[in-house]
This record gives C-alpha cells, sequence and structure tokens, in this order.
C-alpha cells in the first residue's frame, strides 16, 4: 500500500486529508511539526463575552483550524454557562480560507460562513471582506472585525483591511513552539514504506513553517521522493530549496490534493 506522509499536526476530531487519503487506498503518517499550544480559554472567554465582541463586531475571521480547534473549545463552555451569549456568536458572520476550515466551523454550529471553498487563500479572503455588502454604509469607525489567529500568522489578510480603514482587532488564541524530533520521526515513516511502494508514495508539504529540518535532509538524501505541495505559496518556498514539488494542489483542500496525486499515477 503507498502511503502520503503529512507534515502536520492531525487535526481533532476529524481530519479530512486522511480520510480522503485512507478511502482512497493510502496509508498515512502524520508527522507534526510544531506543537500548538492554547492560551488560557479563560481568557478567550472572557474576550467573547465582552460587549465590543458581541456588539460592536461586526464579523469575526478564522483561518487556523488550531484557532478553531480552541474556539470551539470555548463555544462548548460557554453553551452550558451563557447559551444567550453563543447564540450571538454562533450568528455572526465568520470568514475562514478554503472547504476544511469551513465545514469544522458548520460542524460546530456557525451559521453564516463566508468565504471557504471560494477562499483559497488570505488575499482571495481579504478581497471578499471588503467586498460584503454588509459593510456598506458604515463609517469607517463603527468597522470593528475581529480575527482569532496563532502568535505567528502571515500579514496579508490584515494589511489589506488596516489599509481600507478597518478597526481590526487581533485576538492570539494559540501560540506555536518548533517540535525536536520531526527528522526522526519523519525517518521512521520512511522507513515503513515497502520499498515496491516507495514510487507511489508522497511526501506532502502544507507550510514552510516548521519543515527547515526534513527540508534538509531531503537535500542531502539520495532516496528519490515525490513531493506535493499544498499551494503556491509552499511551492515557491520549496524552488528556493531546489526542491521540486511533482504536484501542487490547485485549491488548498484535500479532494484537490488528492485529485492532483492521482492524475501522476
Amino acid at each position: 500500500m503507498p502511503k502520503a506522509i503529512l507534515l502536520k499536526n492531525k487535526t481533532t476530531p476529524k481530519d479530512p486529508y486522511l480520510e480522503n487519503f485512507v478511502s482512497s487506498g493510502y496509508s498515512t503518517d502524520f508527522v507534526p511539526l510544531l506543537d500548538h499550544i492554547h492560551m488560557e480559554k479563560s481568557e478567550i472567554i472572557a474576550f467573547l463575552k465582552t460587549d465590543y465582541f458581541l456588539h460592536k463586531t461586526l464579523a469575526f475571521i478564522i483561518t487556523s483550524q488550531r484557532a478553531v480547534e480552541m474556539l470551539n473549545e470555548c463555544m462548548q463552555i460557554l453553551r452550558r454557562t451563557d447559551p444567550e451569549i453563543t447564540q450571538i456568536i454562533y450568528s455572526k458572520p465568520v470568514y475562514t480560507v478554503g472547504p476544511a476550515t469551513y465545514r469544522i466551523l458548520a460542524d460546530a454550529g456557525f451559521v453564516d460562513l463566508r468565504g471557504g471553498d471560494k477562499a483559497g487563500n488570505g488575499s482571495i479572503l481579504a478581497q471578499i471582506i471588503l467586498n460584503d455588502d454588509i459593510y456598506t454604509g458604515i463609517e469607517d469607525s463603527d468597522k470593528h472585525i475581529t480575527f482569532f489567529t496563532g502568535e505567528t500568522r502571515r500579514d496579508i489578510i490584515p494589511k489589506c483591511l488596516l489599509s481600507n480603514n478597518f478597526q481590526l482587532y487581533e485576538k492570539i488564541v494559540y501560540k506555536t513552539l518548533p517540535r525536536d524530533d520531526i527528522v526522526t520521526r519523519f525517518k521512521s515513516a520512511v522507513d515503513s514504506i515497502d520499498q515496491s511502494q516507495r514510487s507511489s508514495s508522497w511526501v506532502v508539504f502544507f507550510s514552510p513553517q516548521g519543515t527547515e529540518d526534513i527540508v534538509t535532509y531531503l537535500q542531502h538524501t539520495k532516496d528519490q521522493f515525490n513531493i506535493a505541495s499544498i499551494g503556491p505559496t509552499t511551492e515557491k518556498y520549496l524552488l528556493s530549496k531546489n526542491l521540486k514539488p511533482k504536484v501542487v494542489a490547485p485549491k488548498p483542500e484535500p479532494i484537490s490534493l488528492l485529485l492532483s496525486i492521482q492524475k501522476v499515477h
């Protein structure tokens, strides 16, 4: 059985990449690159209960599955302690990137989701926000929007919104720390691939972040690997390291990635 080595943390409670690869006849190994450490839930819950967030914030942005996990945990607590507040939050417009995060938010109970499969990256999502008619007729000083994010994030969305006079508030809900066992876990995943399946197995990059040690390993190994990239940003990073992906997913979603890989084989 060919293997897909996924360079990411496994998403809980369900990982759509795992489900799609397994259903298509691949075994999978996850190689976590970063430890995601949630901030104190009490601090996040206190923010969710503020008048600023409940009544002044028109919408919020959440693009990371780690941030979604943290928000969902806080919402589970609020469901028990303040059910009226949860209804306000669940009905707020939510902007997100890609269908996977969209689906997790929908399953959690959020009803006004925007972006999703129409927003393959942060640049597209920023334009969706700018063109959304919910801001029509609203003064710039009242365009309050919250971005739930990690300690490290790209600048694309904040720069775009701030340059268009949005009142952006960033709420950090998790931080990331590099792991020290990345190459060991990666070698273990590679060694578990049967020699006859090496040519049909894949290493999938989801982000440049945290991949430096694996990139160095791939640059110096004599083994040949099929490399797939989840999108053009990661592809550009890999090319800068003289690693050429055989596949770049047209959209950052499981089925798009899988179909691209299947076309090669």
